[in-house]
């Protein structure tokens, strides 16, 4: 059993190898996103504390016009006192009396309802000093990923400049191997020409001191002198 929990667990966490991919390959995105709900639902929430600050201020003016109610009423019931109107009197006591329990009742509900206007507000506040932070990463992450994508492009132009200019280099060497080659041969052939008639052997003789029996400038310019001589 222990053997095929575990091949059951290798299978799990095959199956989510490619999720966490898929979310790691679209983590920016996702993250984009994020931000967009939490904005929604910050403005939510707004809306949500404006309808509460609108009942606090309405109970507020209850309250207000509640207690201004029963200052008079209060005043009233003096009245009566002194007019020996007991029975008016006690009629205003009671209604006074029940009035304040409500008063009270209200005036509890409203401070309930200011504090957690207060306890929304920091909240709000929290979440906007957050999401302001988190959008500066976001926007952080796009620029290193930016800064990544050249980099590696440059990389990659680089690496192509590099083998460029390998095969230049290497397109060089074979033109000089070719036109060296086309020398050599050159070279060869006007060898095997000099060969052929002759020019290779009276070369060596020349450089031997021995005479071809060729004609040229040397030999004209030596009889010349050599008949001036003569004349003389």
């Amino acid at each position: 059993m222990t053997l095929w929990r575990k091949v059951g667990t290798l299978f799990r966490a095959s199956a989510q190898e490619p999720l966490e991919q898929l979310v790691d390959a679209n983590a920016l995105r996702i993250m984009e996103q994020e931000l967009r709900d939490t904005e929604n639902a910050m403005l939510l929430a707004k809306r949500e504390l404006a309808g509460l600050m609108a009942t606090i201020k309405q109970l507020q003016r209850s309250n207000q016009q509640l207690s201004d109610e029963l200052h008079q009423r209060e005043e009233q019931a003096r009245q009566a006192l002194e007019r020996d109107e007991s029975g008016l009197a006690y009629e205003l006591a009671e209604w006074i009396a029940a009035q304040e329990n409500e008063l009270q009742q209200q005036r509890q509900h409203a401070a309930q309802l200011e504090r957690q206007e207060a306890t929304l507000r920091e909240q709000l506040r929290r979440a906007a000093a957050l999401h302001q932070q988190y959008r500066r990463e976001l926007q952080l992450a796009r620029a290193n990923r930016s800064a990544e994508r050249l980099m590696g492009n440059l990389g990659h132009q680089t690496r192509g400049l590099q083998a460029h200019m390998g095969d230049l280099a290497s397109s060089l060497e074979r033109i000089r191997q070719r036109q060296d080659n086309a020398s050599d041969v050159g070279a060869a052939l006007q060898q095997l020409q000099d060969e052929d008639d002759g020019s290779a052997l009276d070369q060596r003789l020349q450089r031997a001191g021995i005479a071809t029996g060729k004609t040229d400038a040397n030999s004209v310019l030596a009889r010349l002198r050599g008949n001036s001589s003569a004349e003389a």
